[in-house]
């Protein structure tokens, strides 16, 4: 894989993540990993989600690139002594290449670096059972707490399948 640089979000930026993101969770073409287009119609992320995210103190929206090509990017929001990670997402044509190690490793990083964090927040659909393994495998244990799909926030509905949305954590 070429050098990646990392960064964080912009305005500039937003169409450019709205495109990425819906690429790799709902593309009917290209079908990663992360792929969720069997399971969820509709767009995964909108444009005033995304500006929401970036105009929050409490979020950082760090991106990836290789050249001007944006292939990855994870969310960090921060609140009191927890981060909770979400919009982990690599470009489908490179994925399993460990861009998404990296940017969730970057995350961590950078939140024990600039806040009193004791514990890693996330969240994960109940049947990405491969998700929830690669999360397992970076220590994160699941709490119990489940919760149905949010079908009112505006990220997509469920084809035909009860999906519940497992939370996650990690202790540092």
């Amino acid at each position: 894989m070429q050098s990646i640089i990392i960064r964080k979000a912009t305005l500039q930026d937003i169409p450019e993540i709205v495109i990425l993101v819906n690429l790799s969770y709902r593309s009917q073409e290209f079908r990663g990993w992360t792929t969720e287009a069997d399971i969820i119609a509709g767009e995964r992320i909108q444009h005033d989600q995304v500006k929401k995210i970036i105009m929050d103190n409490c979020s950082n929206l760090f991106l990836a690139y290789t050249e001007h090509h944006l292939i990855g990017c994870v969310h960090l929001q921060i609140e009191d002594t927890y981060g909770y990670i979400g919009l982990l997402t690599t470009h489908p044509k490179i994925q399993n290449q460990g861009l998404g190690k990296k940017l969730l490793h970057y995350a961590e990083c950078y939140a024990l670096e600039h806040d009193q964090i004791r514990v890693f927040k996330l969240s994960v659909l109940s049947t990405r059972v491969e998700l929830i393994a690669f999360y397992e495998r970076r220590n994160y244990i699941f709490t119990g707490h489940i919760e149905d799909y949010p079908l009112n926030a505006q990220v997509g509905i469920p084809l035909n399948v009860k999906i519940q949305v497992f939370h996650l954590k990690k202790i540092v």
